[in-house]
């Protein structure tokens, strides 16, 4: 059981890199999710079989619980905890990737070692792969002989990551671990062709990833490379005069690389005017912050006009700081930003004297790759926030926990568990983590794929996040956007008999003139038959009849909203709302509107009633991830 979870985390490590990430859906993100899903299910299950829970003893545990806590009660105090909810989960997310990396390896020191190599190599391999794929997209086709190797050309290399931002930020985590791997082999005296060809690959990949880097075009990258790069090699040089001239020679370099790419460093400088506008919006609520995730809601009333006439709210949502650390202290406040800073001090003060410790060991250039990577990361988000978007940020936990592995001190607190309880325990892991949920209908899930139906006696296989547990709390947001493309509109739904029914309600409107469900009724089919101004006639002269129907008022709004008359539409949804403020419907289209108006802080609280209401509605999950993404 002991090697299944270091798998595991191989595993995942090897796929992630290579899928494609992509807004709304993020293929990657859900990659790491289901990676983590399946690894702390392991966890579980083997703490149940071997009635212990053992935890290595580092200086983080603490630093991280309070993190955890501090997050969390912050999340249940927001008011708006579907806005709060993608950073509650970046919390869960890196702190389980820590504490798992840091105890899934045992005290068995050379098994330790190989599962450790084995973990780096899938990750090298993974991302190696993405690589390369990033450095071809630079040059769209590449003739080797008889093969052409053909990917999109991009300006900026993303590779799988979408972006260019995430894709460097991906390489300054990578790079440094690759050099400490390839000095890691080098140290092995043994005389091998696998030896030699390994170095050989790994030298060449690190090579290309250097001119893949610059390919991203990513500066604060450059510096978070050049930084963390700077930083091994002083780790490497034993002698002080060695070091000085080292760093001095590097920072004249720097200089002459900061001169020849002048074009990249002078680009748009709307990042500064966002600065100072965040720490504005900070000075507003100091000690605590305007909560976690809601800065993208919050900030346009903290926007200066000499920001808002290069970025117009209206046309370019601003909805991060462009700096991890000004929105961090924004959103948490001095409190968690200071948790922070101690989570960091607490593993880079320990890093570094593990690493003396181990200085002459063979594993001196991976201890010093796993520190690099974390400082490249962590210097790169001064002028980025890639790790609000998880991935980044569940690396760098990753890169911290796997460090923190060579720890061999450990709590173990004994479960005396007898064999009756150990099976109870199992069987109900199953049942909370989802792999076996049960619904009302009545239904049975069989990891959010296999669903069987009793009542109709049919088995349907496809992915739904329905049942009960976490795997379908994981799926939702991700399979929304698919469950909402399915959806037909409303209006492009046609009658099937058009003219008989519009024939046979007008003759019973001349029946009946004050009838109000004869006018929805016309209004409903004029609207399918896309005839807006009769539609509106209609829902108008109900109106007319009885100014107390918010249904009414919710379709007028619809149907304003395609005739291009968002004014109106809105007044019609907020009528319809203090008619009958329970209904999700009017909520939901009064979010999208002032969503696509740029209103973010009233929309998000639109969609928050509606998830309230329905907590898998998926136009609220989807127009949410928007604002984000």
């Amino acid at each position: 059981m002991n090697f299944i979870l270091p798998l595991l985390l191989s595993l995942t490590l090897f796929l992630d890199p290579i899928f494609p990430d992509m807004q709304i859906i993020r293929p990657k993100l859900l990659v790491i999710e289901l990676g983590l899903f399946c690894l702390l299910f392991a966890w579980l299950i083997r703490t149940i079989q071997q009635g212990k829970i053992e935890i290595r003893k580092t200086n983080l545990n603490f630093p991280i619980i309070i993190y955890i806590l501090y997050i969390s009660i912050a999340y249940l105090l927001s008011e708006n905890k579907s806005v709060a909810f993608n950073e509650f989960k970046r919390m869960l997310i890196c702190s389980s990737i820590y504490f798992l990396s840091c105890n899934i390896l045992g005290k068995d020191c050379e098994k330790n070692k190989t599962l450790r190599n084995t973990i780096l190599v899938s990750l090298i391999a993974g991302s190696s792969i993405a690589l390369l794929y990033g450095f071809l997209q630079h040059f769209g086709d590449i003739h080797l002989a008889k093969f052409v190797f053909s990917v999109p050309q991009m300006g900026r290399a993303a590779s799988t990551f979408g972006n260019p931002i995430f894709f460097a930020v991906h390489l300054v985590f990578f790079l440094p671990i690759l050099l400490g791997f390839f000095f890691y082999l080098n140290q092995n005296k043994k005389r091998s062709l696998l030896i030699f060809v390994s170095k050989l690959v790994v030298a060449a990949i690190f090579i290309i990833g250097l001119f893949t880097l610059y390919f991203t075009q990513t500066r604060a990258a450059w510096i978070g490379f050049f930084i963390s790069i700077l930083l091994f090699i002083i780790l490497m040089i034993k002698s002080t005069k060695l070091k000085i001239i080292f760093i001095s020679i590097s920072i004249f370099l720097g200089v002459i690389f900061a001169i020849l790419t002048h074009d990249v460093w002078l680009r748009q400088q709307a990042h500064l005017l966002i600065w100072r506008d965040t720490l504005s919006m900070w000075m507003h609520s100091p000690l605590f912050g305007t909560g976690p995730g809601t800065f993208h809601i919050n900030f346009p009333k903290f926007a200066s006009q000499d920001l808002l006439a290069i970025w117009p709210q209206s046309q370019r949502i601003i909805n991060d700081a462009h700096n991890e650390y000004v929105q961090l202290l924004a959103e948490t406040g001095i409190i968690g930003f200071g948790i922070f800073f101690w989570i960091l001090f607490s593993f880079f003060r320990p890093g570094l004297k593990t690493f003396n410790q181990n200085r002459n060991s063979n594993e001196a250039y991976i201890l010093a790759g796993l520190l690099c990577s974390a400082a490249g990361v962590l210097i790169q988000n001064i002028g980025s926030v890639d790790m609000r978007f998880i991935i980044s940020a569940f690396y760098l936990f990753l890169v911290i926990g796997l460090l923190y592995s060579f720890e061999n001190s450990a709590y173990i607190i004994p479960l005396n568990l007898k064999k009756n309880a150990k099976i109870t325990l199992m069987i109900l892991s199953l049942f909370i983590f989802g792999i076996i949920g049960l619904d009302k209908k009545p239904k049975i899930h069989f990891v959010s794929l296999l669903h069987y139906d009793f009542s109709a006696n049919k088995l349907d296989i496809q992915p739904l996040p329905e049942g009960t547990g976490l795997l379908p709390l994981i799926l939702r947001p991700y399979l929304a956007q698919k469950l909402l493309s399915r959806e037909v509109d409303f209006f492009d739904e046609k009658l099937f008999e058009p003219i008989k029914t519009l024939d046979e309600l007008l003759e019973l409107q001349k029946k009946y003139p004050n009838e109000t469900k004869i006018y929805e009724k016309l209004a409903w089919s004029y609207s399918k038959e896309r005839n807006f101004p009769k539609a509106i006639e209609c829902y108008e002269k109900a109106l007319q009849i009885n100014p107390n129907l918010p249904g009414v008022y919710n379709n007028l709004g619809n149907v304003l909203f395609y005739v291009n008359n968002r004014k109106d539409s809105i007044e019609c949804y907020k009528k319809s709302i203090e008619i009958k403020p329970g209904q999700p419907d009017a909520h939901l289209n009064l979010g999208i509107l002032l969503y696509l108006d740029g209103k973010l802080e009233e929309s998000a609280k639109h969609f928050d009633f509606v998830l309230k209401k329905d907590p898998g509605n998926e136009k609220a999950i989807v127009y949410l991830k928007r604002m984000r993404e």
